[in-house]
């Protein structure tokens, strides 16, 4: 047995001066040998500045004994690079310090320090120092900070730098979170969440970091950023080269203004990005590749990406829409709310292709099928649109093509067409002309173009409607039902300031009459309150026939007269001048049964019919010489006249002729115009008077 020999005092101290460095060093050395207690030798440093790391008081004490040796060192302060800081009331206790030709090891080290809201509480560490290579190897638990618990290890080789690893579990990310040596600020205030962190950082080399994070709740001051329950995973591999980065979104609910997610529902988030290279001192970045996956719906590819703050987005995207329900309702309805696509019930699948220069697109293409979109508001609709489209900023795009299955509005019903078309660098344009059939007949499409101009969109239209029976059209709108057709041509529309403006004249061909529409134009089309205006001319209607639509008596003649400057809003008049005259230049039979008159009377309520009682009663029909009725309508309110007035205020609406004779008076010139409407509807609806 090899017996034990006391090593010589100043291999002692220089192990001491190995661990601790020097800078103005002053020595008290405390080696009175006693067989217990064996040699002691204690070093005092004022400060130490070295490598970055600044000491004040330091102290050391290496002692010797049959047991081995042991050090302890002690600093009043210690500074470390940030996010530590300052570290206060520093000792470091090795039991079982071990030192041979090859390596100075301490198997069992314990760490006591202060750094405010960060300790060490006897922390375990495990030191190994290569004496020729110069390897350091440092392995011990995590002290407990933020609630986590696992082991870090940390090695250092000359010649090829640090390689640390950590195996962290269970970080409270809301203490992490609100720590000041956090080296970010967060936009969000974190309620709650766990995360596991594995760590395999080498200098200079491929590293590679793994986070999972727990049930996270965040939320900001304003409301417009906020998420619950989430669960994820972060992973980055690579270096300064370069670094993939994959990221996932698994569970949980998020809401960043304007967009709701909800993962669990609608399928996971997957981003993944190769050959990521970031700079946060100019905020510029690249990338070889981008993916990201929104469940089954929706996968978006991009390449060659590059981003600088003054020149923008560089890089060419590929979205595949698989169901367009969830990538509308999540992700496009709240950029569109307040325009008319803002609440649809959509179906359908699309691919688009974008190539962006400076953030401006230069090129794209578009295919679209199976599509379908509803306003939820009833206002309109389309279903099996499919079609495909090329564009590019500097040139003309390839011939591409529109189809519909069908499609409505406001109840108007389109079939099924095809429109062959091209997009150019600001507009659209149709290629050849074509027709879209509305029940019996149709819309005619000579020429189409749309320009974009500095001023909003520049709509050129040429075309016409071919005769569409109206008996069909009012039933389908739930008009009351009459005959005729409606037809014309329309030279022009124009889009101009939101403002829609047909040039041209409509004839609608109805009871036996012609009316003329001209001035037609459409306020905020698809809005919450659209505004129709239009000026017509009305000739010789049959009053037989219009009175039989409407079913409020027999009238026999002709009506002509004119609405000028009609206004609706939300379809509802609020405005108009509305003069329905008997035209003295159109003779003709002239009768008027006495239901019309009993029905004429009710409307008007301040209406009365002047004649004999026992007329009344024993005759059915009258012969009347002029009929009319004029309507200023401001707001709700008409004031109204008729072809006559009286001198007693009142004016003559039916005025009599022949034997035996009736007048049809009004003394109310301010009518309520919902209530007039309202009684058109109740005796339509057959609780008027029942006399023929």
């Amino acid at each position: 047995m090899q017996r034990w020999r006391r090593p010589p005092v100043w291999r002692v101290a220089a192990v001491g001066l190995l661990l601790c460095g020097w800078t103005s060093l002053s020595v008290a050395a405390d080696s009175e040998p006693s067989p217990e207690e064996g040699i002691q030798l204690d070093l005092k440093i004022e400060s130490l500045l070295r490598d970055g790391l600044d000491a004040r008081g330091l102290s050391s004490r290496v002692r010797w004994s049959q047991a081995g040796l042991s050090l302890e060192v002690r600093a009043e302060q210690f500074t470390l690079p940030e996010p530590v800081g300052v570290l206060k009331r520093v000792r470091v206790e090795c039991p079982d310090l071990r030192v041979s030709r090859a390596q100075i090891r301490c198997d069992a080290a314990r760490l006591w320090g202060d750094a405010g809201d960060l300790d060490l509480r006897g922390a375990l560490v495990s030191l190994r120092w290569g004496r020729e290579s110069g390897e350091l190897t440092l392995v011990g638990s995590w002290p407990g900070w933020f609630g986590a618990r696992g082991e870090v290890r940390a090695h250092l080789d000359p010649a090829r730098g640090w390689e640390v690893r950590a195996d962290l579990r269970e970080f409270d990310l809301a203490a992490l979170a609100a720590s000041p040596r956090l080296p970010l600020e967060l936009p969000v205030d974190l309620g709650q969440g766990l995360a596991d962190l594995t760590l395999d950082w080498r200098e200079g080399r491929r590293s590679q970091a793994t986070l999972v994070i727990r049930d996270l709740a965040f939320s900001d001051a304003l409301g417009l950023q906020a998420g619950e329950e989430l669960d994820g995973r972060l992973q980055l591999v690579g270096d300064a080269r370069g670094w993939d980065v994959d990221a996932s979104l698994t569970a949980g609910v998020v809401f960043v203004d304007p967009w709701f997610v909800d993962v669990e529902t609608d399928g996971p988030l997957v981003l993944a990005a190769r050959g990521l290279v970031a700079d946060a001192a100019t905020q510029e970045g690249r990338a070889d590749t981008l993916a990201l996956d929104y469940g089954e719906a929706l996968a978006v590819r991009g390449r060659a990406l590059e981003f600088a703050p003054e020149r923008g987005l560089d890089g060419v995207f590929d979205a595949e829409v698989r169901a367009l329900e969830v990538v509308y309702d999540a992700l496009l309805s709240p950029w569109l709310v307040g325009t008319p696509l803002g609440d649809l019930e959509t179906k359908g699948r699309m691919n688009v292709g974008l190539e962006l220069q400076a953030s401006a697109p230069r090129n794209a293409r578009a295919q679209w099928s199976s599509l379908e979109a509803e306003d939820r508001r009833g206002r309109f609709g389309i279903h099996g649109a499919s079609g495909d489209l090329d564009w590019s900023d500097s040139v003309p795009g390839q011939p591409g093509r529109i189809a519909l299955e069908g499609a409505h509005l406001y109840g108007l019903p389109f079939e099924g067409f095809v429109a062959q078309v091209r997009a150019r660098p600001q507009g659209l344009e149709l290629l050849e002309p074509t027709e879209i059939p509305i029940l019996d007949g149709g819309l005619r499409i000579g020429a189409f173009n749309v320009q974009q101009t500095e001023t909003g969109p520049d709509v050129q239209f040429q075309g016409g409607i071919r005769a569409i029976s109206l008996e069909p059209l009012t039933e389908v709108l739930g008009w009351p039902r009459f005959s005729g057709q409606i037809a014309g041509m329309i030279p022009r529309v124009r889009l101009e300031d939101g403002d829609l403006n047909v040039d041209g004249r409509l004839l609608v061909q109805v009871f036996d009459g012609e009316v003329i529409l001209r001035d037609v134009y459409i306020h905020d089309l698809f809005g919450y309150a659209p505004e129709l205006g239009l000026s017509t001319q009305i000739e010789r209607l049959d009053l037989e026939l219009v009175t039989r639509a409407f079913d409020i008596g027999r009238v026999q003649g002709r009506l002509s007269g004119h609405v000028n400057d009609l206004v609706m809003i939300d379809w509802s008049p609020v405005h108009m001048d509305l003069e329905l005259m008997t035209p003295m230049d159109h003779p003709g039979r002239r009768r008027i049964s006495q239901r019309a008159v009993e029905n004429i009377t009710e409307l008007g309520g301040g209406i009365q019919a002047a004649a004999s009682s026992i007329f009344l009663r024993f005759f059915e029909n009258f012969s009347y010489r002029r009929l009319g009725f004029r309507c200023e309508l401001r707001g709700e309110v008409c004031t109204a006249s008729g072809v006559a007035d009286r001198p007693d205020g009142g004016f003559v609406l039916v005025q009599g002729g022949g034997l035996p004779q009736i007048q049809v008076i009004g003394y109310n010139r301010r009518v309520d115009w919902p209530e007039l409407i309202n009684r058109l509807a109740t005796i339509q609806a057959g609780e008027g008077p029942t006399v023929q």
